[in-house]
């Protein structure tokens, strides 16, 4: 009897690369209230997530990352969309308001510009995008304002590239969980300003991605197998 293992060894497997990517956008507040030592943990998170998600021969090929910072400014930092493996993370400043609404604009602007559609009979296209959004208050304009910015992106038209989830974070003390949950379309979390919370949070955001892009996991979900850690409180 043959006791061979039909069981593939996914680390002998070569990636399959190709022209289909998985954009993760990231939508960081920068606002002045971020300034000092949270901000520089978010630095070092970005830096940490490169390396993690470059180092899976999956996601190196096909995961493409842009930021997209907000105060009183909405701004797409990395120029389009970048590939993780060529990613550099960029420098933060903090200043400003909470223009949350101007973030899922840029937001809009980007995924029509920079994602690749599908063309029937031609070319499948990018996978949905993935939108993590990591902000510390309220943002500073009316709440009809910034969710009719949240909803044209979650309700895009019939032919338009639509967003897989809006994953929320929200940290330190100033954060309502009404508003993270009305930012999300799946779950959302609050944690603190410390900077394991941070080290903690972009490696649960690596580790999802980097799941979600082996054979056998959800690319439409990323944060549906990994569970998150004790300093993130999932609100319910």
């Amino acid at each position: 009897m043959n006791s061979q293992s039909n069981v593939p060894n996914w680390a002998n497997v070569e990636p399959v690369g190709g022209e289909r990517h998985l954009p993760v956008y990231l939508l960081l507040d920068t606002s002045s209230s971020m300034d000092g030592a949270p901000l520089e943990s978010v630095r070092q998170g970005l830096e940490q997530f490169q390396r993690e998600v470059t180092n899976d021969p999956f996601a190196r090929e096909v995961v493409k990352v842009g930021v997209i910072t907000f105060d009183s400014n909405a701004q797409l930092v990395t120029n389009g969309l970048a590939p993780i493996n060529s990613f550099q993370p960029p420098e933060l400043k903090a200043s400003g308001t909470t223009r949350l609404d101007l973030a899922f604009r840029e937001l809009s602007k980007s995924i029509d510009r920079d994602v690749v559609k599908s063309i029937r009979g031609a070319q499948k296209g990018d996978w949905r995008p993935v939108v993590f959004v990591l902000t510390d208050g309220q943002p500073t304009v009316d709440h009809d304002v910034w969710k009719a910015a949240r909803d044209a992106i979650v309700e895009r038209p019939k032919g338009q590239i639509k967003t897989s989830v809006i994953f929320a974070v929200g940290c330190g003390p100033n954060v309502i969980d009404d508003t993270l949950k009305a930012i999300s379309t799946g779950t959302a979390f609050r944690m603190g300003t410390d900077a394991t919370s941070f080290t903690e949070l972009f490696k649960y955001l690596s580790q999802s991605l980097t799941s979600s892009v082996q054979p056998g996991g959800d690319i439409e979900d990323p944060f549906a197998n990994v569970s998150p850690p004790s300093n993130l409180v999932r609100i319910p």
